[in-house]
């Protein structure tokens, strides 16, 4: 757990490693006694973890996600959607707690793709799913694993972008919902970590 201090809030943010099963308990042991949870999804994306056992039948992976899978196995049992964003929406629907979005939503999103990913760029994306199957990455935990995966297959200039876009706006979000005292707990990928700190830190710095 990481805890900063945002607009005079105090803010837990909780890496994880997408995918991992284990992580499922540990979210839900740290989901509690907090005023907000918010989690770093889109808000569609946080109601299809709601309902997913209604989406699973049609749910259909990418290449490249079951290369990532495939990997990630080394450290224990995998599936999707992610466990850990899935134990705090399960968490916060038992309790008739709203998750809070910190990630685009899905017309932003593809605002952004369609702007800062090039033709080349995708026809790339194409053929990353086999070279990620022979690549070695740093598997000295799965965390490690998890932060040299995102450095591989956002190795292009338009995915970069998308990458910083993306960690701005979650530190916006998170910046957004930090009021009134409350306190937040914030579900994150552990690749996104340094990126969000470091905008927060910067913001905290030029107050």
């Amino acid at each position: 757990m990481i805890a900063v201090r945002v607009n005079g809030c105090d803010v837990d943010i909780l890496p994880v490693v997408k995918g991992l099963v284990s992580e499922y308990e540990r979210v839900k042991e740290s989901a509690k006694g907090y005023d907000i949870y918010a989690v770093s999804l889109g808000k569609e994306d946080i109601i299809a973890v709601g309902i997913r056992d209604e989406l699973k039948e049609d749910q259909e992976l990418e290449d490249i996600d079951l290369v990532y899978l495939h990997h990630l196995g080394t450290f224990g049992d995998t599936d999707v959607p992610s466990p850990a964003f899935a134990a705090l929406v399960d968490v916060c629907n038992e309790n008739s707690i709203q998750v809070m979005p910190l990630d685009l939503d899905e017309e932003y999103f593809s605002e952004v793709y369609c702007n800062l990913i090039t033709t080349f760029e995708l026809l790339k994306e194409g053929r990353l799913a086999r070279k990620a199957l022979k690549k070695r990455f740093d598997i000295s935990s799965a965390e490690s694993f998890a932060i040299s995966w995102d450095a591989f297959v956002n190795n292009s200039k338009g995915f970069r972008e998308l990458t910083k876009l993306r960690e701005k706006y979650m530190a916006n979000r998170i910046r957004h919902l930090a009021k009134d005292g409350k306190r937040i707990l914030a579900v994150v990928e552990i690749e996104r970590i340094n990126g969000i700190l470091s905008i927060l830190n910067s913001d905290a710095a030029s107050q």
